[in-house]
């Protein structure tokens, strides 16, 4: 008689899930303070066991309101995958490789994806944001394929999370904590943030993975407009948090991929990662 199959066991460096848990403390206490309504949707297609979550990145701290939200729901913490700006600074780096984040660095960063396989088969589930970098239009940009990638060659689902309003508080440019100084305070005190979990996207193994990446890239777009249309502050005619397309003053997506390759062009974006 064969033996029940015990279920992975999830393993971090001493002390990473306590760093962790001091950084979830401290959104949700700030969460708290300026009352800052954070409301999720679509749970209910949420599967149980492990996930890949697949997040739009419209703004800064996007990350924020999904690992609150999956503690509150799951009680468990996720494994993220981050980009390489945040390890320019080797404090920052630090801090997100002890609270178990994932570095995409490197090319073709298979690394990369190998890390995330190794924490799907420790049990975890892991969180990415396939776009792999913040869209001014605040529509979903192209995916990169390491999200579809991870979910076909596990059978894992795939969840699309998109996270919208964080981006009011802080985005390229704009918000409380912006570039060029726009926002304030005031802007934080009682601001609405939504997450919709989208519905689980079916992958076969053998899929083209740019094609599955298209396919995630709708999915997404579909769980950001569900976001958008059920959004507390509605879509203020030419507000600059707003996409074009329901009227706002957001760059389009033509300006957005012009600006993408001006950056590209200077070496100020040259992080968009391939995996």
């Amino acid at each position: 008689m064969a033996l029940p199959q015990e279920a992975p066991t999830r393993t971090l460096p001493p002390g990473s899930l306590r760093l962790y848990d001091v950084g979830r403390h401290l959104f949700a206490g700030l969460s708290r303070a300026l009352r800052i309504d954070i409301a999720p949707t679509g749970l209910d297609n949420i599967p149980p066991g492990q996930v890949v979550l697949a997040i739009t990145h419209f703004g800064y701290i996007d990350f924020a309101p999904v690992g609150l939200i999956w503690w509150a729901h799951r009680n468990e913490r996720l494994r993220f995958l981050v980009g390489p700006r945040p390890y320019r600074s080797r404090l920052l780096g630090a801090a997100i490789t002890a609270c178990g984040g994932m570095a995409v660095l490197g090319a073709p960063h298979h690394a990369s994806l190998n890390a995330s396989l190794r924490a799907l088969d420790a049990g975890w589930s892991v969180a990415l944001f396939p776009e792999a970098g913040v869209s001014r239009s605040f529509t979903v940009r192209r995916c990169h394929t390491g999200a579809v990638r991870m979910a076909a060659q596990t059978g894992i689902p795939l969840i699309p999370v998109a996270v919208w309003g964080g981006h009011r508080v802080t985005t390229r440019g704009h918000g409380t904590f912006g570039a060029h100084g726009r926002g304030s305070l005031r802007d934080l005190w009682r601001a609405p943030i939504r997450v919709h979990f989208g519905e689980p996207l079916e992958l076969d193994g053998a899929a083209d993975p740019e094609a599955a990446a298209e396919r995630l890239q709708r999915a997404m777009q579909e769980a950001a407009d569900t976001a958008v249309l059920g959004f507390a502050l509605g879509r203020p005619a030419g507000a600059w948090w707003v996409p074009a397309k329901f009227g706002g003053g957001a760059p389009t997506e033509a300006e957005r991929d012009i600006w993408d390759a001006r950056d590209a062009m200077n070496g100020l974006r040259p992080d968009r990662d391939k995996m």
